[in-house]
């Protein structure tokens, strides 16, 4: 798509014919379109980086530079739990979204983050997407209502329990715990296994396990790894599948029906060119950061055998008892799970 094709008269032409007068709108000056990105990661975060900096770079270049940004990462615009409703309100038009982070307004999707999935984000950051496509039961009962649309999806598998002065191997080790957690469908995995789980910001991490102030925490080895969670971790778990975590990028309602076809267009083709790279990102710094944590000393306690169907069966009445409690609110548990397990086995096709 040539620049040239989205010129001054004809972008400023379709935003008027779309409402543009509405509040909020998208800043347009001499034909090309502004919009305002927000996210919680640092810029250069390995999330960050294969996220939203290659979202926005696709963007631009598929338009021809017919499409900026203004990026705010850190929280620079507010608090990850925030980030939704500071979308919805016109404060940012692209934010990155967590339903864990809101639970509440998101209920139905963290059926991704739930245990006993996968550990590959290249099959699970896929399905999620095709659950958020206009048909999907997600953005039918989650996103529509809230007035926002999943643009991209990342999915970052594999959970395990770094604890700091007490090892944990089994199941059973886990009772009494206080861990940090990242909540939604994690918090409920800890709790199955008897553990407490503590809500705090990730940055705190670090400081409250070396303290004591809590014993460990629930984290992906890619997300571990920046905090150097391997300094203060006496050990961690491989493979005890506890679950994932779930991010979208997703753009305001109102600005998408403002936006014209073309640019629509733009930003549906790097959104799921984001969701290609994002997971190849996510599964490569997985492996990465197992590697270099061990190199430099974290002992991983591999499950597998006897324990690791022990693992299983403590959590495995987790799903059933998310999709009753979806029941009871209203959403389609049910369906979310065969939904999910019928989109992962395409994935993995």
């Amino acid at each position: 798509m040539r620049a040239k094709m989205l010129g001054a008269a004809a972008v400023s032409a379709a935003l008027l014919a779309t409402g543009c007068a509405a509040t909020p709108s998208p800043d347009v000056a001499d034909g090309v379109v502004t919009l305002k990105l927000a996210e919680s990661f640092p810029a250069g975060h390995p999330f960050a980086e294969a996220g939203a900096e290659f979202f926005m770079a696709r963007a631009t270049e598929l338009s021809g530079g017919a499409v900026q940004f203004d990026y705010f990462p850190a929280e620079q615009l507010g608090k990850a739990a925030d980030l939704l409703s500071l979308t919805r309100s016109g404060v940012a038009d692209i934010a990155m979204v967590a339903p864990a982070y809101v639970p509440a307004e998101l209920p139905l999707s963290g059926v991704a983050d739930l245990p006993g999935w996968t550990d590959q984000s290249c099959t699970s950051s896929p399905a999620v997407a095709s659950m958020m496509a206009e048909d999907g039961v997600l953005f039918a009962e989650d996103f529509a209502p809230k007035q926002v649309r999943p643009l991209a999806v990342g999915v970052i598998p594999g959970y395990e329990v770094f604890s700091g002065d007490r090892v944990v191997r089994t199941p059973e080790e886990m009772r009494g715990l206080q861990l940090r957690s990242s909540g939604g469908a994690i918090d409920r995995t800890v709790r199955a296994l008897g553990a407490a789980p503590v809500a705090m910001p990730a940055t705190d991490m670090y400081e409250a396990i070396s303290r004591g102030t809590v014993d460990g925490t629930a984290l992906a080895l890619m997300s571990a790894q920046p905090y150097r969670l391997d300094e203060v971790s006496r050990g961690a778990t491989d493979g005890a599948g506890l679950g994932s975590w779930t991010a979208t990028y997703s753009i305001s309602e109102r600005i998408w029906r403002q936006l014209p076809a073309e640019i629509r267009d733009v930003l549906g083709r790097a959104g799921q060119e984001t969701t290609r790279n994002l997971c190849s990102a996510i599964d490569e710094r997985n492996r990465v950061a197992k590697a270099e944590m061990t190199e430099g000393g974290l002992r991983f306690h591999e499950v597998s055998g006897a324990q690791q169907r022990s693992w299983a069966a403590a959590i495995e009445e987790v799903p059933e008892q998310w999709a009753r409690d979806m029941a009871e609110i209203g959403r389609s548990g049910e369906r979310a799970l065969r939904d999910y397990a019928a989109a992962l086995a395409r994935a993995e096709r």
